[in-house]
């Protein structure tokens, strides 16, 4: 494989997750500041086990709030991922700012920016090349730094929320790569809350991603979640299979998310498994929280 193939390729260039409801952040910086206290997320997904050079990703973010007036506040957060899929890697920092203003009676709409770097790396020396030749890496550079600006919008209340984001708006042309270019990713996310009785909750949710020049996907996935202690569900990705969720509140204000994913294309033949693990804490200020709480942490 060539990079001049990787970059050029209309796929998903940017880490993907299967617990997506919980890792929004991650994806949205409107999401900054949203929860009722500073949370803390540290994640590992290790995709396609079995196949050689598959890929594994790391991830820590972190956000809060401040500066509230009346229901308007502010949230601020950080991000770090790396990515590795054998002889290609990035790794990802940025800073996140988004705006809560109140839209209704019961509901908060925010935006947000998030701006940083990212890195990519490339092991020339770990290439099996179908044309050793190939203009595309030959040259003497194996890794570049280019900006990454990432947007995005979020409508919530206590039951629902809606949310749009763009990622990588800087389409950056890679270097020694041809025509080779980062794309835009596009991403529509909604959610819904709807309580069952004093115990049980269902937690239907659903994303739908686009990248430039590719075919669109979606992602759905339904919880049900006990007492706000234990939660199970189940996923679907399109043209890859099926996922089992679980999320456990083991404490107070730490939680842990699993997720298994059973690759049903063509892949299975050489990688079925794809674990993805996050450990969620919070740590939540004294007295009772002023705004509309995102259906997102309840």
């Amino acid at each position: 494989m060539s990079t001049s193939m990787f970059f050029s390729a209309s796929a998903q260039q940017m880490s993907q997750y299967s617990h997506f409801v919980n890792n929004y952040f991650a994806i949205n910086p409107a999401m900054a500041g949203s929860a009722p206290c500073l949370d803390l997320k540290l994640g590992y997904r290790r995709q396609w086990i079995g196949i050689e050079g598959s890929p594994a990703t790391a991830f820590t973010n972190l956000h809060g709030n401040f500066g509230q007036k009346g229901t308007n506040f502010h949230g601020i957060g950080g991000l770090v991922e790396t990515d590795d899929t054998g002889p290609l890697s990035f790794t990802s920092l940025a800073l996140a700012y988004a705006y809560h203003m109140k839209a209704s009676r019961n509901s908060m709409f925010s935006v947000g920016v998030s701006a940083g770097m990212h890195q990519y790396r490339a092991d020339i020396g770990g290439m099996i090349l179908a044309d050793p030749s190939d203009l595309a890496i030959t040259g003497p550079a194996s890794s570049f730094i280019y900006p990454q600006i990432n947007f995005g919008l979020w409508w919530y209340r206590e039951d629902r929320f809606i949310g749009f984001s763009m990622r990588n708006l800087v389409e950056n042309r890679i270097p020694q790569s041809g025509a080779g270019r980062l794309r835009r990713h596009y991403e529509v996310m909604a959610g819904k809350n709807i309580q069952l009785n004093d115990e049980f909750q269902f937690k239907p949710a659903a994303q739908i991603k686009y990248v430039a020049s590719s075919r669109m996907s979606l992602d759905v996935q339904a919880m049900m979640d006990y007492n706000s202690k234990v939660a199970l569900g189940l996923g679907f990705r399109s043209e890859h299979g099926l996922t089992g969720l679980v999320k456990i509140d083991m404490f107070k204000y730490v939680n842990l998310s699993y997720a298994y994913d059973m690759t049903l294309n063509k892949l299975r033949l050489g990688g079925r498994n794809t674990h993805e693990v996050t450990i969620g804490i919070q740590a939540c200020p004294t007295g009772e929280a002023k705004y509309i709480p995102c259906a997102a942490y309840n």
